[in-house]
């Protein structure tokens, strides 16, 4: 990404933390921004989620630890950059998790804050809302903290009131264009159909059956295409 590669251009940075890193997608975009150049440790409680990781990323410079966020094993002022990345909206205590990016960044490091944004979508964009929301719904009734996403002004608010001064923030797209494959548009519709799967037998099922069809309606009008994120980047008010 060139405006986080020419923002970190002149700024010395050897130590980079990814928190709920996942398989590493965020991990290979600081990999490519830091030309391979900086140690990334990537955490995240899900194991299955580690496996992958190190498999995508055998290089000697990267490593994945299985870590809630929540409380971070590392000691103070450790990392020059610490990343958040499409997992605010899945973290148990929002609060506890930032006061802990906040004390292993180094005094003056930075934190980023990446996250899918909910507003001003294109009808594409809304159909990645759409499934997404509804595996968040069906994750909640399994227990699992995961809520819907935020628009960009919600996110802000968020990291301001969590006490990181932004320095800069900005939209940009992962997916850049509108997927129109039949063969990607039946993956996303079966998982819909899957995650519906999980509700037979309750009340929910009843109540959310419909959003099945419309989904594949919608699907062949408009594709699929992920919604933009917000990118932030802050620093700890110390």
């Amino acid at each position: 990404m060139k405006r986080l590669q020419h923002f970190f251009s002149n700024k010395p940075v050897t130590r980079i933390l990814d928190v709920g890193s996942g398989s590493g997608d965020f991990v290979k975009l600081l990999d490519t921004t830091f030309e391979g150049k900086v140690r990334i440790t990537g955490i995240d409680p899900g194991e299955q989620w580690l496996k992958e990781g190190l498999t995508r990323f055998p290089q000697e410079h990267i490593e994945f630890i299985r870590m809630s966020g929540e409380q971070l094993q590392f000691q103070d002022n450790t990392f020059d950059v610490v990343a958040l990345s499409n997992a605010l909206h899945h973290l148990e205590n929002i609060e506890q998790t930032f006061n802990e990016m906040k004390r292993v960044v180094k005094p003056g490091g930075w934190l980023l804050i990446n996250e899918i944004s909910n507003g001003e979508l294109t009808p594409a964009q809304e159909n990645q809302r759409m499934l997404h929301h509804f595996k968040s719904f069906v994750d909640r009734l399994h227990g699992i903290t995961h809520r819907p996403t935020w628009r960009s002004d919600e996110i802000l608010e968020i990291v301001i009131q969590n006490k990181v001064a932004v320095i800069d923030s900005f939209l940009h797209l992962k997916m850049k264009t509108v997927n129109r494959e039949e063969l990607f548009l039946d993956d996303k519709y079966r998982q819909m159909a899957s995650l519906l799967e999980e509700l037979q037998g309750r009340p929910e099922f009843e109540q959310t059956k419909d959003q099945l069809p419309l989904f594949r309606e919608r699907l062949a009008k408009h594709g699929f295409q992920t919604a933009p994120q917000l990118m932030v980047i802050g620093q700890a008010m110390r």
